[in-house]
């Protein structure tokens, strides 16, 4: 068992001039099965809070490349191409893991497993479909860490926690995966099954299985830029963590699907199209109060569209995205298709106009107010 007098030496710990609690947690990571030599390491890399949270998500056991091609069943261009198509990049240096090891059997195991359902599909499409889990996963680690960063270690920081107190709730937070993704498991067959059902509402007929008819909406934010500019990074951070549970909420609550969030702009789909009018109309209140010089607007538009990798394309979207444009703040623009599309919802004429991308005048309507 290293002593105090061995943490000195190897220049981890200085009792005159030390971080707050460094000492605990050189003591517990030893615990934990660290050597010196790995905690030096953690130590360079700025990561010695962390090393324990990072060996539990390493993982203990790691591949070398060909080893984890070997276990994968795959030649040297498939792995790399299924690598890519996760968005797996090189890992840096993990004490007590070679810089080689850079894969999981379990990693391989889930390469060959979609390889495996590659076979049904062309390449091309079996990629796309890799890059979307791929792009998704990616978002849900950064939510994650950046939820434990600002939720979690920033007040630790700020009220003077140790670094041992810090680490252990790293520690904790890491624990939180596990088995995290069976739990997962229904809420993904729920939403392929809301999925499904959605696109059932939006076949246009029983042969066409790439071009299906929506309502499309795109909401953003006036003014957010420059409001944006005097707010510190905890106010931003708020703002828009309360714009985009009130775009999920609204666009959800109505059965439609959120498809993206972009910067200070929403984009959303729905097969009713008065579905689409309120879950937009909704999205129109609650602003003024507390940012008066932040309001919303909108554009809608119904039509045919291509559906790919979980996004929607095709001149209905880029009219939509257009019309935000020609709105003025709470001002929801709809297309002629999509006023005769409504049967419940109420709308006034807003003329002609020469919108960006299409050559003839666009008539458009707004939504009346109540």
């Amino acid at each position: 068992v290293p002593t105090t007098d061995d943490f000195i030496a190897a220049g981890l710990y200085d009792p005159d001039d030390g971080p707050l609690g460094r000492l605990d947690l050189l003591q517990w990571l030893d615990r934990e099965g660290f050597s010196i030599d790995e905690m030096r390491e953690g130590l360079d890399a700025m990561a010695l809070g962390a090393m324990s949270g990072d060996r539990r998500l390493a993982g203990v056991t790691r591949l070398t490349r060909e080893k984890a091609r070997e276990a994968a069943g795959l030649d040297d261009e498939q792995f790399g191409r299924m690598s890519r198509a996760f968005g797996f990049v090189p890992l840096d240096p993990i004490p007590g893991i070679s810089a080689d090891e850079q894969w999981t059997g379990s990693e391989a195991e889930t390469f060959k497993l979609l390889e495996g359902v590659a076979s049904m599909f062309s390449t091309a499409e079996a990629l796309g479909f890799v890059r979307v889990i791929g792009s998704s996963l990616a978002r849900i680690a950064d939510a994650s860490v950046s939820l434990f960063l600002n939720d979690v270690e920033s007040p630790l920081v700020t009220s003077g926690a140790s670094e041992y107190e810090i680490a252990i709730k790293v520690n904790e937070a890491v624990g939180l995966l596990d088995g995290l993704s069976e739990r997962l498991d229904p809420v993904l067959r729920r939403h392929v099954l809301q999925a499904i059902q959605r696109s059932r509402r939006a076949t246009i007929d029983v042969t066409e299985r790439f071009i299906y008819r929506y309502a499309v909406g795109f909401i953003d934010l006036v003014g957010f830029t420059e409001v944006s500019g005097n707010f510190d990074a905890r106010e931003l951070g708020a703002f828009i963590l309360d714009f985009e549970g009130r775009a999920h909420d609204a666009v959800t609550a109505e059965g439609a699907r959120l498809v993206k969030l972009i910067g200070d702009e929403i984009m959303f789909v729905a097969t009713d199209a008065d579905a689409a009018c309120r879950a937009a109309s909704a999205l129109m209140e609650g602003f003024g109060n507390e940012h008066e010089r932040v309001m919303p607007r909108g554009g809608l538009a119904f039509g045919d569209l291509l559906v790919r990798g979980g996004d929607y394309y095709g001149s209905v979207v880029n009219l939509a995205s257009r019309l935000v444009d020609e709105a003025v703040p709470q001002e929801v623009l709809v297309s002629e298709g999509m006023a005769a599309a409504c049967v419940e919802t109420s709308f006034e004429p807003a003329g002609r106009r020469m919108v960006k991308g299409f050559d003839d005048p666009i008539v458009v309507c707004s939504i009346a107010s109540d």
